[in-house]
């Protein structure tokens, strides 16, 4: 009987081992094979062109290639430039050029100033944009055209902002809001700063966007910007319970919000004296007296929000920050700003 449990044990033992040892050497085979049927199909591509060499880096897994080693990164080790710093130890800086693949998608991850003033220097027809996923950022928005769409979009919107009209509301909506916000955190003695940031540029970006006050309805279009945005850095995955079918059910009423608005003001004649980027962008009209359509002020006023809300809040709090840690600049600052006239 001991004999028996003897055997059966070693058995369980070299199938455990064998397992042991099979899934790593399974694994490593299906990270260089991955890799290698990219460069195969990128050959076969090119072949009846001037063959030019992939920049160095790994696809990585397939379908994850690297996303998860960004995701830890970025979430996890909160080093972002781990990741292309691990390129880099790797690969050697070269061009700072580096094929990678990430949320489901080649990519070309760039990160020296002489490459990036390449790309941002480009046309467009040598760059498209194919990141974030055009259904959740919108098709017709300014993110996703090319050519001379865009730059009739670029106009619309530039000429939306910059007009001398538009830009005093701004500072009139912008102003008070942020005098009341910096009173009330003195009275709260502690805040917390990321948070109460984005509360008050959220709520001036309502108002600028869509003449919106603080209400339920901005509260829930935060959540759903929320969602929208957390869509963007997550597996293209639309299955149930995933982040992107949450981010595609938040733009789905980020959509029906804005156009329910869009509609309200077409319908009782709301005019461009309000000031706001909606009326704005209703009311342009090109060389030809070609208006925007509905789609293209909804699919913009959503891409807008989602430039500008974060990184907004986030300059916005750094600032805040280093003010705080200076207190020589915030005393020239606070000079300055009293030599302006109040609004």
């Amino acid at each position: 009987m001991a004999m028996h449990s003897q055997v059966v044990a070693a058995e369980w033992a070299w199938w455990i081992g064998l397992l042991l040892g099979a899934i790593p050497l399974f694994a490593l085979a299906v990270w260089y094979a991955n890799d290698a049927g990219h460069c195969a199909a990128f050959a076969l591509k090119r072949c009846w062109r001037r063959r030019l060499p992939l920049p160095p880096g790994h696809m990585g897994l397939p379908f994850i290639g690297e996303s998860l080693s960004l995701l830890w990164h970025f979430k996890l080790a909160r080093r972002p430039d781990g990741f292309v710093d691990a390129k880099r130890r790797r690969y050697g800086d070269g061009a700072g050029v580096y094929r990678t693949h990430l949320f489901g998608s080649p990519t070309v991850l760039v990160c020296s100033p002489a490459a990036n003033k390449f790309v941002l220097q480009s046309s467009q027809d040598a760059f498209g944009i194919r990141w974030p996923a055009p259904e959740l950022v919108g098709v017709s928005s300014i993110v996703n055209v090319e050519g001379r769409k865009h730059a009739r979009l670029r106009g619309f919107i530039l000429a939306a902002i910059n007009r001398p009209g538009s830009l005093r509301t701004i500072a009139e909506v912008v102003q008070p809001r942020v005098v009341a916000a910096l009173r009330s955190w003195a009275h709260k003695g502690t805040i917390t700063a990321a948070t109460e940031i984005k509360k008050v540029t959220f709520e001036n970006i309502c108002k600028m966007f869509a003449s919106m006050d603080p209400s339920h309805l901005t509260d829930m279009i935060d959540e759903c910007f929320a969602g929208l945005v957390a869509g963007f850095r997550a597996f293209p995955l639309d299955l149930p319970g995933t982040a992107y079918r949450h981010a595609r059910a938040c733009r789905k009423k980020l959509d029906a919000v804005f156009r329910e608005e869009l509609q309200r003001r077409r319908k009782e004649a709301v005019e461009v004296d309000d000031g706001d980027l909606m009326s704005g962008l209703m009311q342009m009209e090109d060389e030809l007296g070609k208006k925007l359509c509905d789609d293209e002020v909804v699919d913009n006023i959503v891409s807008l929000v989602v430039a500008g809300y974060e990184s907004t809040a986030n300059g916005t709090m750094w600032a805040a920050y280093h003010l705080a840690k200076s207190p020589d600049v915030l005393r020239k600052l606070r000079v300055s700003y009293s030599l302006y006239p109040k609004l």
